[in-house]
């Protein structure tokens, strides 16, 4: 069968990995300079774009001294009267031209709020209103948010810690871990899809910053297999959801050796008992399942940060096939556009 152009992007990941390194590491400093004399930073966009910032919030967190505030683009008219010339927002959209890029951008600046802009596309309305653009070079992208979504995750986490000597060559060697891990996940997934392809339900968990890896998981699969998945972090889906687990439901968590090791271990064993069909994907060896087939084991991340980009690509990877093996059309869309900028029917100014 012939690869989709999803299949395509999702492959190309590496390469855009190697050029964001390239362009970005040796300026590292002096974005890191830039971003701490400010008072107050924001990251924003909407859907994949972010997911990714609460992916990449994180980084900054552990290894900055920066505390983000991440913020749906939707919600920015009311936190516009808290921005001053202290304030630093960086808005994510892939294609520039989403309609809260266009509402927001220009009123963000009236505060005196510098503005940065993330995007695959620098000559759109967000790089035109940006005084600092950071071009996601993806070329173009057909199907659902894949390798720009990684590139702003990992662009994200550059300007969080990229300038600390310590970790480049860990940086530097991301490239060659998304090569293996594609190779990894390509042929581990079968026994997954196969049980998709006759569910209704299906749910993604993650504990701390995978729990953003399974939102967006979760979205790459309702756009392209209509099966109905949830994402959620594994604290909100203890508080509540659970109720609505039953014998045979599929759950895929994502299982790293990072900080909530422990929680995602004593979840994983509680769904178990109570008759949840259970897969792993996992760097880390400590998760075992009776099953060898359930467990889809990838790279070790190395850094806790960035397991995000690890695990993300077995979560496209999964969409892509499902969506093929159902005979779904894989690169478009029934009523998404892809710049958002034509909603029911009416043109956004």
């Amino acid at each position: 069968m012939e690869n989709t152009q999803m299949w395509k992007e999702i492959h190309d990941q590496p390469q855009v990995a190697k050029r964001l390194l390239e362009e970005y590491l040796p300026k590292a400093k002096l974005y890191h300079q830039k971003l701490t004399e400010k008072r107050q930073l924001v990251l924003t966009g909407m859907g994949a774009s972010l997911y990714a910032c609460q992916m990449a919030k994180y980084a900054f967190y552990l290894h900055s001294g920066l505390k983000p505030l991440v913020t749906p683009a939707e919600d920015l008219p009311y936190l516009l009267p808290s921005f001053d010339r202290e304030t630093l927002v960086i808005f994510v959209s892939q294609s520039g031209e989403s309609i809260e890029t266009k509402l927001y951008g220009e009123k963000v600046k009236e505060t005196g709020a510098e503005l940065w802009g993330i995007t695959n596309e620098p000559d759109s309305s967000l790089g035109r209103n940006a005084s600092e653009v950071l071009p996601l070079y993806c070329e173009q992208e057909v199907s659902s948010a894949t390798k720009t979504n990684l590139a702003t995750v990992l662009l994200l986490t550059i300007l969080a810690f990229g300038w600390k000597e310590e970790y480049q060559q860990k940086f530097y060697e991301i490239p060659e871990k998304l090569e293996k891990t594609l190779k990894q996940a390509d042929t581990g997934l079968d026994l997954l899809v196969n049980t998709l392809l006759t569910k209704e339900n299906f749910y993604i968990l993650g504990a701390g910053l995978l729990g953003a890896a399974a939102i967006e998981g979760a979205l790459m699969m309702q756009e392209k297999t209509f099966l109905h998945t949830m994402g959620s972090s594994i604290g909100d889906f203890r508080h509540g959801t659970l109720e609505v687990t039953e014998k045979g439901l599929p759950v895929l968590f994502l299982a790293s050796g990072g900080k909530q090791a422990r929680e995602t271990q004593t979840h994983i064993r509680f769904l178990e008992n109570i008759g949840a069909d259970i897969y792993l994907i996992t760097d880390c060896g400590k998760y075992c399942h009776p099953c060898t087939e359930h467990r889809i084991l990838i790279e070790d991340a190395g850094e806790e940060c960035f397991a995000p980009l690890y695990f993300l690509v077995p979560l496209q990877l999964l969409a892509e096939q499902t969506a093929r093996r159902k005979g779904l059309e894989v690169d478009g869309f029934r009523y998404l556009s892809k710049v958002v900028k034509d909603y029911d029917g009416r043109k956004e100014a």
